[in-house]
């Protein structure tokens, strides 16, 4: 009932971000004028109490003359005639019993305001004693008539005055809280749909597309329309692109199958060996061509992972080739993570330490959250000013095209794919003495590894 009825009001809601913004402002404007008028008519309540206090200090003054002047056997009578709902009058010989004036404030207030209106109750020695010290509700009352006779008058439902001053603030009040509740509603309903935006515009090239769900003001329907179309526009081309790529590193296997036969038939001996470089170096350049096209998706899943095995296998493979390296940190400790892709990952790292730093030094700590791993080496460093520009692909520092001394250009493109799949970071620090550190921070997620039988 009620999701149908909350439907039914959003079908009304108009699209237009203008017409919103028209039916606030009269919103604001209409609850203005429903508070203005409650509130004046209170104010007008207690105006026409304040007058009803005037008219009772003519009606005790005009009992008090008449009854000095008549009969005193006649007195009880013509008082009892002058009565009405709101204010009964008594007649009594002689002043024995009669209260003294009250001496709470609201009293004192109450007689003077009945004698500011009509003096003469003045001259009538004018008593009064009010029912509450606050805000009256009812007082009581009596006269001196001019033969010593008490003319006494009780009066009911009277409440306290209130400033003119309550009204004008009630009422200003009321305005802002309805402008400020209408506009922070607007607000609402134009922010709610830029947030998603802004998240969506994050993501482009960090992941799959965020696609932004057609909500709010029309203007803002279009905008997430055109944004969704462009992210489609913009995932095909890359796929389409990617998907071309990969086919051609993929294919270029073939020929250089072929080549590196047909190299074999050479009668030199240096020629083949010739060839053999040439060779294996576009064999290394389309398999790391092939590592990063498929990084983004890549089809392996996480599994429990020994990670002091996997780098100490790295460290060992690299110690055997003949080059400097070592590992320092625990013998065990388990990750879920992929670990062919940090496998790959981490052998970048180390061969890069190895080629450009002359020594790999690679250190594990377990902070608790996270795992981090620091490779360090003893090269020239790299200027901080390229610290995020040798992630990019195809960035080489070593700017000839000899692979054996500048490589593809995605070791670390490749490196970073693989750590920020697993949700960790990577990042590089120049050390004081001289060479790089690379940090990656890995975050554990599940129970430690359970001990092999």
């Amino acid at each position: 009932m009620i999701d149908d009825l909350l439907s039914r009001v959003a079908r009304l809601w108009p699209r237009s971000l203008i017409a919103r913004l028209g039916v606030v402002v009269f919103g604001a404007v209409l609850l203005a004028v429903i508070g203005n008028a409650i509130v004046l008519g209170q104010a007008e309540q207690h105006y026409g109490d304040e007058s009803q206090t005037w008219h009772i200090a003519e009606q005790v003054e005009t009992a008090g003359h008449v009854l000095s002047a008549i009969d005193p056997a006649r007195r009880q009578t013509v008082a009892a005639s002058l009565s009405s709902p709101y204010l009964t009058f008594t007649w009594a010989e002689g002043t024995a019993g009669r209260p003294d004036q009250g001496d709470t404030p609201a009293s004192w207030l109450l007689r003077h305001e009945m004698i500011e209106h009509r003096p003469a109750l003045s001259a009538l020695d004018l008593r009064l004693r009010t029912a509450t010290e606050t805000r009256v509700k009812a007082f009581d009352g009596s006269l001196g008539l001019t033969d010593g006779s008490v003319l006494t008058f009780n009066v009911t439902n009277l409440p306290s005055p209130v400033p003119v001053i309550y009204a004008q603030l009630g009422s200003i009040a009321l305005l802002s809280i309805g402008v400020l509740l209408m506009a922070l509603f607007l607000v609402q309903t134009l922010a709610a749909p830029l947030r998603i935006l802004v998240k969506a515009a994050d993501a482009v090239g960090n992941g799959p597309p965020i696609f932004i769900p057609l909500r709010g003001p029309q203007e803002i329907q279009q905008v997430a329309q055109a944004f969704n179309a462009m992210q489609r526009r913009i995932d095909r081309l890359i796929t389409s692109r990617t998907e071309a790529l990969a086919a051609v590193s993929h294919d270029l296997r073939t020929p250089i199958g072929r080549l590196r036969l047909r190299a074999g038939f050479l009668p030199s001996a240096e020629e083949r060996a010739a060839f053999d470089s040439d060779l294996d170096e576009m064999q290394g350049m389309v398999n790391d061509l092939l590592d990063y096209l498929g990084g983004e998706e890549d089809p392996e899943k996480p599994r429990r992972t020994d990670l002091p095995a996997l780098l100490s296998t790295l460290v060992d493979n690299a110690t055997d080739a003949g080059h400097v390296a070592s590992y320092d940190g625990p013998d065990r400790l388990a990750l879920d993570m992929r670990p062919l892709g940090m496998r790959r990952a981490f052998s970048n790292i180390i061969n890069n330490a190895i080629a450009y730093g002359g020594a790999a030094r690679v250190e594990v700590r377990d902070t608790g959250v996270s795992a981090l791993i620091a490779i360090s080496d003893d090269g020239p460093g790299i200027p901080e000013a390229q610290f995020d520009t040798v992630f990019e692909p195809f960035h080489r520092l070593e700017e000839s095209r000899n692979r054996g001394t500048g490589g593809t250009g995605l070791g670390l493109t490749i490196a970073r794919q693989a750590v920020v799949r697993e949700g960790g970071t990577i990042s590089l620090r120049n050390r004081p003495e001289g060479g790089l550190t690379v940090t990656i921070t890995i975050p554990k997620r599940n129970e430690p590894l359970k001990k092999r039988g």
